[in-house]
């Protein structure tokens, strides 16, 4: 603001250009209300040229105004008053400030007035000092060079042509004729936009939509500017031809009220009905400030001088147009992309250095790694979305970077949380192999998988919502289409809750050898649609978790006793001392095994056969697993066979295996004791 700018200084305001002081003070004493003259018409005299009708240069002279409050440091009394001043080098200019060269006053006859080359100048050096307040631009379709053109020769032959095409003529445009009007929403946001626009720059007229609070004009024009700044920043487009025409339009969707919406992303800024004029509403006015603090956190001359700052390296290059940008845009945003991937590399690696003590695995650094990385891509995007409005774009080509740099943030979060639920799974997996704890080991993986589907159906909606679409809308069709592709995707529901029984139920985890469904085998994976068993001749069976559930499961894993039961037969020529020596031995054997029931066992003499005496040989391991069954029985056997040897106690053998061995040994010599070739334990 002006340091030493006083209300006095504008006491009996009267218009005069006689020297550099009395132009500058008639300038800005008329565009101050404060100074109770106020007359933007009067104000607009003080610009020279001709190139300009008296309402463009009312705009331009209330832009010039708003670069000084801007700039600051202007006191009057340092400003020249002599008639025929000159500068050092001896022409009769006066700069105002050293640091806007573009703007100087020069004598023209008896005035002083500003240039017509620093009139020119104005826009530009406006949206240096207001980046968010530059009007959109519509993309044009080029004209081609060059078209086909179908003709006949001599011979009559339709032949193609191509020509030049026809020189564009230019078209005469009529100039903006917006008239203030406030009567419908339409008519509303017209005014309000229409007169903040660089070729009818009227913020004065633009406030009229601020008159339903008791406000100063000083004080409407700057909420206008601000709200103006505030749609420009969030690069949102008011298409005009959308708004409602009603006098007494009624919003549906709030109770019917006389009200409207400008922008669904903003939905507390809203026109309200006064007695036939729409205006911001009370509570839309009382949340400009804070909201422009919000999309503007670093402040506009934070914008300003981040802007100042990309351009400088250019010099006088800067503001060179390639393909519609400027040079220093261009560049900016590519060395933005360049800093951020150099950023996330060097910063990532060096924290990964630090903490590589942390993770235990290949799987979990990689994990780790990328969580820092999207993190820190995260924070760069979100500071990047601060200072976009710097980049000076038009409303178009910010709302494009806007929604990249959201879409892209989005990205970055689903990637962050996916790894991190890697993670989590991967360490579960740890704690659960270290515990030994199946349960946990079944659990882990189909917690991992649920997690990382929502974050990716949340991520979906927020992408969205991200390119402008309306989420409640979304939600109901997503309802509504969830019904229909419920009611066809029946079977794969019922295999998810099925899975989700399983958990909750756990009547089987993996690594436990089940009997279901005539399938035999060792659970090896349980899904989020079907349980893979793996059977014992090395095959695997996938069976719908929805049927996993209905059925009855054997599940022989949790077996705390494994039972072994055989018949011992041995021969009538054992005598009855032999037999019970015999049954006494095996049960010491049994007795002393480390890995047989002790408490309840049955070894005895059972039944008197067609060939043999039948010993009941009935016993229990405590067995983890069926390998460990099958090497415990292989001990217990062995010692049968070396007792039955001791003893020399003979095991019977069935008629028909008599036969067999009467045919066998005719060429061989007959023995007395034939242990080595009896079968042993017929069940």
């Amino acid at each position: 603001m002006f340091s030493t700018v006083s209300n006095a200084q504008f006491n009996n305001l009267k218009f005069s250009t006689k020297s550099p002081y009395k132009t500058i003070v008639s300038h800005l004493g008329y565009l101050s209300p404060s100074s109770g003259a106020y007359n933007p018409e009067v104000a607009a005299k003080t610009l020279g040229g001709d190139d300009y009708t008296i309402e463009q240069k009312i705009g331009l002279a209330i832009k010039l105004k708003q670069i000084y409050d801007k700039h600051g440091e202007l006191d009057l009394s340092d400003i020249s008053n002599r008639r025929n001043y000159k500068n050092e080098d001896g022409d009769q200019i006066y700069t105002i400030f050293e640091d806007i060269p573009e703007i100087y006053l020069i004598k023209e006859g008896s005035s002083w007035l500003y240039s017509p080359k620093s009139v020119r100048e104005i826009n530009i050096v406006f949206r240096r000092y207001y980046p968010a307040a530059i009007p959109p631009r519509r993309p044009q379709n080029d004209k081609p060079d060059s078209v086909d053109v179908t003709s006949k020769d001599s011979t009559g032959k339709e032949i193609t042509i191509r020509k030049p095409s026809p020189k564009k003529e230019t078209p005469i445009v009529q100039k903006p004729n917006i008239k203030f009007n406030i009567s419908t929403p339409k008519d509303a946001v017209t005014t309000f936009f229409g007169f903040q626009q660089d070729n009818n720059y009227h913020p004065e007229i633009a406030a009229k939509v601020f008159e339903s609070v008791d406000l100063s004009l000083e004080e409407r024009i700057t909420l206008a500017i601000q709200l103006k700044q505030i749609y420009d920043g969030l690069g949102l487009w008011i298409e005009i031809e959308d708004i409602p025409e009603e006098p007494n339009y009624r919003d549906s969707t709030r109770h019917n009220k006389e009200i409207y919406v400008l922008d669904k992303q903003l939905p507390d800024f809203y026109l309200e009905n006064f007695k036939g004029k729409w205006m911001f509403s009370e509570s839309s006015i009382e949340l400009i400030e804070n909201k422009h603090r919000q999309v503007f956190p670093i402040g506009k001359e934070g914008l300003e001088t981040v802007g100042s700052i990309l351009r400088k390296p250019l010099g006088n290059y800067a503001r060179e147009e390639i393909m519609g940008l400027e040079l220093w845009q261009i560049t900016s945003m590519v060395a933005m992309i360049i800093a951020a991937w150099l950023a996330v590399m060097l910063i990532s690696s060096a924290i990964m250095w630090v903490v590589s003590w942390i993770p235990k695995s290949k799987d979990e650094s990689r994990y780790t790694q990328n969580m820092i990385k999207s993190g820190m891509m995260i924070v760069i995007l979100y500071y990047y979305r601060l200072i976009s409005p710097s980049l000076e774009l038009t409303i178009q080509e910010l709302q494009y970077v806007i929604i990249a740099l959201k879409v892209y943030s989005i990205y970055q979060v689903i990637r962050f949380f996916y790894n991190m639920i890697d993670l989590w799974v991967q360490l579960w997996l740890r704690k659960a192999n270290e515990r030994d704890d199946q349960i946990q080991r079944g659990f882990a993986p189909f917690f991992g998988m649920t997690a990382k589907l929502l974050v990716i159906l949340i991520g979906l909606v927020f992408t969205v919502s991200a390119l402008g679409y309306d989420i409640s809308g979304l939600l109901t069709g997503l309802s509504i289409g969830g019904v229909a592709v419920a009611l066809a995707a029946q079977d794969t529901i019922k295999n998810l809750f099925g899975s989700i029984m399983i958990f909750m139920d756990r009547p089987f985890v993996i690594g436990d050898w089940v009997k279901t469904d005539g399938v035999s085998g060792s659970v090896e994976q349980i899904g989020l649609r079907s349980t893979r068993i793996r059977t014992f001749e090395n095959s695997v069976v996938s069976i719908p978790n929805s049927r996993m559930a209905d059925f009855t499961i054997d599940n022989m894993g949790m077996r705390v006793f494994r039972r072994y039961k055989t018949y011992l037969r041995v021969s009538y020529e054992t005598k009855p001392d032999q037999l019970d020596e015999f049954v006494e031995r095996l049960k010491e054997v049994i007795r002393n095994h480390p890995h047989t029931r002790k408490d309840f066992f049955v070894v005895n003499l059972n039944n008197i056969g067609l060939y043999s005496y039948d010993i009941l040989f009935y016993i229990f391991f405590e067995a983890p697993t069926w390998s460990d069954e099958l090497h415990f029985r292989h001990e217990i056997i062995r010692s049968v066979i070396k007792i039955a040897n001791d003893l020399d106690v003979e095991f019977a053998m069935p008629p028909s295996g008599l036969d067999y061995m009467m045919e066998n040994t005719k060429t061989k010599p007959s023995s007395k004791k034939k242990s080595s070739n009896k079968p042993f334990g017929f069940m």
